[in-house]
């Protein structure tokens, strides 16, 4: 039987990812290599099976240059990956002193990992990382506050390949050790039946209350999005069912899609793993995992709390029924049928709270999901779904490994430049020492550099270029990290590079810029909800518990009156003036204060006393016109 090209390189594919699962299981259970070793094999794996995708895709016929040019590009990644493995020791022994061989592996090892970004992540990063690269060595030419002294050829090259800083640095290790176990996790218990659970899950708790199946979009999303820690996956996981379902109900494609995009996007920032963020927050701070995500609760909650506040609003105005008994999945029987996907989850959260690195946990929570995949009697989780969850856990990590390696340049130019301490002086400039101006000023720019990136990617660029700012100004070092996290996750449902809300537009068969300018509408809260936890520590749950739950109630009280701003409906509909009025108070309640939330909380008094004894009040009502 004679095989082609493709067909090779197809199982060339499967080759690599089963070796670079393993590899990442025994490093888990037996510890890792060093560090550049470990990092060096990471990208090298990923690389080769980016350059293979390239090899094998049928898009169209491949020229003779495309072969040869995608040949050329994995003898490059292999060689610049081999070459650290090899010569380990010598490079350890001899560091500071570099040959013409260390040089021309390093530019090689530079353009490899420039066309594995452009190919899994676009344009922008690539971009990014180009024009970084430019600063480095144009340093002594640029005028005022950017100029530096500028850094030697080989400096520049041989510090990003072999340095502690540069490709294989932080940002890549991070990616070499615990994500690409927490994909592989997510992958194997979605494939195990787990993503379906939790969508009945969510449907049997909230499809018999008024928008039931956009509630069940939330619900489902936050339970399967912290695992994932992608927005588009999470879409794509349990958008397919949810958003289907809620425009069977009545809601529009547009906003079908919105509301799951929203949705999945929050798991990147809900407990207890965050999108594998939080573990990476906790060794870039040197503060315990724990801590970090127990501050994460309250905004994560007030997160969903404001989003399934407008989905019920919508429903309210639209008139929108819940679902019939017989639509519903039995919840004492859901329950019972996958309650065993619950394990895995609590294997996490308990290993971390007794001090087990991330890396153990995710070994221990994989080797459970496998026994619970092999039990189910009701799931096909055979040796092909294994290695079929294998190759897509592989394929997720590419955009992951490829991010962190372009960061890495980024960060390696920071450092090697000072320009790290340059933008925060800047902002502090721009922003005149105002805190307020500041945070805006760093949520624009942690919108524009979060585009199109992975989460993590995305907040080890911002932690670098935003965080120190911020934390000059003084704010707590903990806020500030929660902060440009929450606007580098928003940026994924932000127009015009909303790629949780395009993926969602293309399961809705709606407008993907009308599905992304809705998704802003829903996520309005979600951009309020950093400034209160950076102003009001209590959302962080720091002080005393009488604070922590005023300010929660306070902030949840006011996720409900914005909800009603947005959408236009608060026990009745209500018209463009009385919205401006509940924005207002919205505000209010969101902003620390007990003088703020009783004036928020007053206004709402009166609109409730209102709807119930003045007749005609629930109608469409406008301060100025009907």
């Amino acid at each position: 039987m004679a095989f082609s090209l493709r067909d090779i390189g197809k199982y060339l594919i499967i080759i690599i990812a089963v070796v670079l699962t393993v590899f990442h299981l025994y490093t888990a259970a037996f510890g890792v290599l060093p560090g550049l070793v470990q990092r060096s094999i990471h990208w090298m794996l990923i690389s080769i099976i980016i350059f293979l995708i390239g090899l094998t895709s049928v898009e169209r016929k491949k020229t003779l240059w495309e072969i040869i040019g995608n040949i050329t590009l994995l003898v490059f990644a292999t060689v610049t990956g081999l070459y650290i493995f090899l010569n380990y020791d010598e490079i350890i022994q001899n560091y500071g002193l570099f040959s013409s061989t260390d040089v021309i592996l390093g530019i090689l090892a530079i353009i490899v990992l420039l066309e594995a970004s452009r190919r899994v992540l676009g344009m922008i990063l690539p971009i990014v990382t180009l024009v970084f690269i430019f600063y480095a060595f144009a340093g002594p030419w640029l005028p005022g506050l950017l100029g530096h002294n500028g850094v030697s050829f080989e400096r520049f090259f041989t510090f990003m390949y072999l340095g502690s800083d540069g490709i294989y640095g932080m940002a890549l290790g991070v990616s070499a050790t615990f994500i690409f176990l927490f994909i592989l996790f997510g992958s194997f218990l979605n494939r195990s039946g787990a993503g379906q659970f939790f969508v009945d899950l969510a449907l049997a708790g909230t499809g018999r209350i008024t928008g039931g199946p956009a509630m069940s979009a939330v619900a489902s999303s936050a339970m399967m999005g912290t695992i994932s820690g992608s927005g588009v996956a999470n879409v794509v996981t349990t958008g397919a069912f949810t958003i289907p379902l809620m425009k069977k109900t009545g809601y529009k494609p547009h906003f079908a899609g919105a509301v799951e995009a929203v949705a999945s996007n929050g798991g990147q920032i809900a407990p207890p793993i965050m999108g594998a963020v939080a573990f990476l927050m906790a060794e870039l701070l040197g503060i315990p995992y724990l801590e970090i995500a127990t501050a994460a609760i309250i905004p994560a909650a007030l997160y969903f709390i404001a989003v399934g506040f407008v989905v019920y609003a919508q429903a309210k105005k639209d008139g929108i029924r819940p679902l019939t008994k017989e639509e519903v999945p039995n919840l004492r029987k859901t329950i019972k049928s996958g309650i065993i996907y619950f394990v895995p989850l609590i294997i996490i959260v308990l290993m971390l709270i007794q001090g087990f690195s991330p890396m153990r946990a995710a070994f221990f929570a994989i080797l459970s999901v496998i026994v619970i995949g092999v039990l189910k009697k009701d799931v096909q989780f055979n040796l092909k779904a294994m290695l079929e969850s294998i190759e897509e856990a592989a394929k997720s990590a590419l955009p992951v490994a490829a991010a962190c390696a372009c960061a890495g340049i980024v960060i390696g130019v920071v450092s090697l430049t000072g320009l790290g301490l340059k933008l925060s002086s800047l902002i502090v400039s721009l922003s005149g020492g105002i805190v307020i101006i500041a945070l805006i000023i760093t949520m624009l720019v942690s919108i524009v550099l979060g585009m199109g990136l992975p989460t993590s990617a995305a907040y080890l660029l911002l932690a670098v270029l935003g965080g120190p700012a911020l934390i000059e100004m003084g704010v707590n070092q903990l806020s500030a990290h929660l902060f440009i996290l929450y606007f580098g996750c928003l940026s994924t449902i932000t127009p015009p590079v909303a790629l949780s809300s395009f993926a969602a537009a293309g399961i809705a068969g709606s407008s993907p810029m009308q599905t992304g300018f809705t998704s802003f509408r829903l996520a309005i809260v979600a951009f309020i909800i950093p400034y209160m936890f950076v102003f009001n520590p209590s959302l962080l749950m720091n002080g005393e518990w009488s604070n922590i739950l005023i300010a929660t109630v306070s902030a949840a009280f006011g996720c409900y009156l914005m909800s009603g701003s947005i959408i236009g409906w608060l026990l009745g509909n209500v018209g463009f003036s009385l919205r401006i009025v509940l924005f207002i108070a919205a505000v209010l309640m969101l902003y620390p204060g007990i003088y703020s939330d009783l004036i928020g909380f007053a206004v709402f008094v009166s609109i409730f006393l209102w709807r119930k004894y003045i007749p005609n009040s629930s109608k469409d009502v406008n301060l100025n016109a009907s």
